[in-house]
């Protein structure tokens, strides 16, 4: 019966879509579904009112709930074959982002999800990455900031659009989408962890949310949302105001930004704070209000030093100036902002994006029939599969290790393979090593192990790219 009529729902997004110009016409979207109501319905929806763009429905697998991931995996490509939306899954190692970044297991989830979205959009170059926060997710992001501690930037909740993200569900409510599926008789996974409590999130959402709604304020979760927009609007006027007056304080010198501190202490703190947060981002720092005050007592302070900020970053007094750089080693071979740190090995259960952070770069690993046509020198890098099995291992390389790089006419040191390519001692963390039970396969981005090479028995290949983030 719901064939030919649009609903409310569909135009309500639509229209919102048209007014933030989210989306245009043609515009290839990937969307992230992870199998919930929201993100199903987003798919749907999106298929609706954009039938003939380019849609990619995303995956992500946690590696979090093995006994759940399957049917969700399935449920959403038979969901996508439906919407004729492109099918991808994409696997991230959560537990080792943890470990590596000391973070929690929601932060390193998010981090990596985001970075694997974003590889994606970059492959298929798409406009944008579409996720399906709902209203009520953003009333419980609102409470989740105030209880870690935030400014009006972060109490203004999510945006309707951050960079490359959307959010084109945010108005809603996740009951208005549960029905709109049920109508139509759509399927949609429910997610265990949902119900974890050792989360902060679920807490917030199972416990704290119904007692203020309960016992305080029957509209609690329309009081967040409304006092969100009110901060937004706010923040935004901050933000034209201190994007007016950075470039007049704070001027760049190769890999360096200078803050002159005889303008600075003129402004406002509220200005003074934002600008100190502008300067850590642009130098993909993470500030806390820990990191921003620590930077207000140095710019006030008599004498010249120097503090750690975070990520490697340093900020150094000197008379009238602060600047903000990174010591050598603490940058990357690309130049300033980006930072190359040594990672964990990473283990690699199947083909799929394997985000490397520290290196901002991504290992894409998938497995292509042989055919004749395969370049045998491309950019990427082509194995025979033959003699090897998952998982594989991605690594950096150890002093003394060898391999018979292609084309070569024997084994060799890997610091001597670099030193022939001309890779200088500081960038050759940035080529790991891709291991199978032990066997080096290939340094990745430059050249594949000689007994890997392709022949004319091989049947099967394994296709290696190794890409920087954009």
């Amino acid at each position: 019966q719901h064939a030919h009529t649009v609903s409310s729902l569909q135009k309500r997004i639509h229209q919102l879509i048209t007014t933030f110009s989210l989306l245009q016409e043609n515009d290839s979207v990937i969307i992230g579904v992870s199998g919930g109501a929201d993100s199903i319905c987003l798919l749907h929806i999106l298929s609706l009112i954009f039938p003939a763009s380019k849609r990619v429905a995303v995956y992500v697998d946690h590696g979090l709930r093995p006994q759940e991931t399957d049917a969700e995996k399935a449920l959403v490509q038979e969901q996508a074959e439906i919407c004729s939306a492109h099918f991808e899954t994409v696997a991230i190692d959560v537990q080792n982002e943890k470990k590596l970044k000391n973070c929690s297991l929601e932060e390193a989830g998010r981090n990596l999800r985001y970075q694997a979205l974003e590889g994606l959009r970059a492959r298929f170059q798409a406009t944008a990455i579409a996720v399906g926060h709902t209203a009520d997710d953003q009333a419980e992001e609102i409470l989740l900031r105030l209880i870690r501690g935030s400014g009006s930037r972060g109490l203004s909740g999510m945006k309707l659009q951050h960079g490359k993200i959307i959010r084109p569900l945010l108005h809603e409510k996740k009951d208005t989408l549960v029905s709109w599926l049920q109508e139509r008789n759509i399927p949609c996974c429910l997610d265990s962890s949902n119900d974890d409590r050792k989360f902060l999130r679920n807490k917030i959402r199972l416990d704290l949310l119904p007692k203020l709604e309960q016992d305080y304020n029957q509209s609690m979760r329309q009081t967040l949302l409304q006092t969100a927009e009110i901060l937004d609007e706010e923040d935004r006027f901050l933000s034209v105001l201190t994007n007016e007056c950075f470039p007049k304080l704070v001027h760049k010198e190769k890999d360096k930004l200078l803050l002159e501190l005889s303008g600075f202490e003129r402004e406002s703190l509220t200005i003074k704070r934002r600008i100190l947060e502008k300067i850590c981002w642009d130098l993909q720092s993470r500030p806390s209000f820990k990191i921003i005050n620590s930077l207000l007592k140095l710019a006030s302070s008599r004498q010249a030093k120097e503090i750690h900020l975070a990520d490697g970053l340093r900020a150094v007094k000197q008379q009238k100036t602060i600047f903000f750089h990174r010591p050598s080693g603490k940058k990357s071979y690309r130049g300033p902002g980006v930072i190359s740190k040594a990672f964990s090995p990473i283990t690699i259960p199947c083909p799929g994006i394997y985000q490397v952070a520290e290196l901002n770069h991504r290992l894409e690993i998938s497995e292509v029939p042989f055919s004749p046509d395969l370049p045998l020198h491309s950019k990427h890098q082509l194995v025979d599969m033959k003699n090897i099995s998952f998982p594989l291992l991605l690594r950096h390389h150890k002093s003394g290790e060898r391999f018979h790089p292609l084309g070569a006419p024997g084994k060799k040191k890997i610091s001597r393979f670099f030193s022939d390519q001309k890779i200088p001692l500081s960038a050759r963390d940035r080529f790991p090593l891709l291991l199978s039970e032990n066997n080096i396969l290939a340094v990745v981005g430059l050249r594949i192990e000689q007994q890997f090479r392709l022949t004319e028995t091989t049947k099967h290949v394994l296709l290696v790219k190794w890409e920087e983030n954009e």
